[in-house]
């Protein structure tokens, strides 16, 4: 659980800021360790994020602890397979001001608004992903080598067969 710890993650996946990098991170996913660790630890621990995100920004409008647990609550249960670098990534902007102003407050809603537009993104990069992926097989010089080797061995082996059949 140390290995979870906020700054520790902070200083790890400091050099992690875009989407794709996350993707490649191969960090856990909320719905992991919620498996492993039990509901409770998950939401204190995305709790922990928003009180850490509290603490640094200086607004006069702060978020209530009941505020911070619903907000967590809301994360575990719609963002859930989001993971410890995703989550690194929509507060680090948030901090930096990549989400807009801050305006003296701070609440659930405006956090949960920067987790969809993130989670948004997240699914456009890993979909753009997936086609690439898709598209080195299409173009795969090998794979198509083969493929016509299997349909020249295969076209022999009819080939033989009607010629067996033609004989008799």
């Amino acid at each position: 659980m140390k290995d979870f710890a906020i700054q520790k993650v902070q200083k790890q996946l400091r050099k992690v800021s875009t989407v794709p990098a996350a993707l490649e991170s191969g960090t856990p996913s909320i719905a992991i360790i919620n498996k492993k660790f039990g509901e409770d630890f998950t939401q204190a621990y995305i709790e922990g994020w928003i009180v850490h995100l509290r603490e640094f920004l200086n607004i006069g409008k702060k978020m209530t602890d009941q505020q911070t647990q619903e907000t967590a609550m809301m994360i575990l249960d719609e963002y859930y397979n989001l993971t410890i670098a995703d989550i690194n990534i929509i507060f680090k902007r948030a901090k930096l001001g990549r989400w807009g102003q801050i305006y003296d407050r701070i609440d659930g809603q405006i956090i949960l608004s920067w987790f969809d537009q993130y989670f948004r993104e997240r699914c456009k990069a890993a979909q753009e992903k997936s086609i690439l992926e898709a598209d080195k097989y299409k173009g795969d010089p090998y794979q198509r080598f083969s493929t016509q080797a299997k349909n020249k061995e295969q076209a022999a082996k009819v080939g033989a067969f009607i010629e067996k059949f033609k004989n008799k």
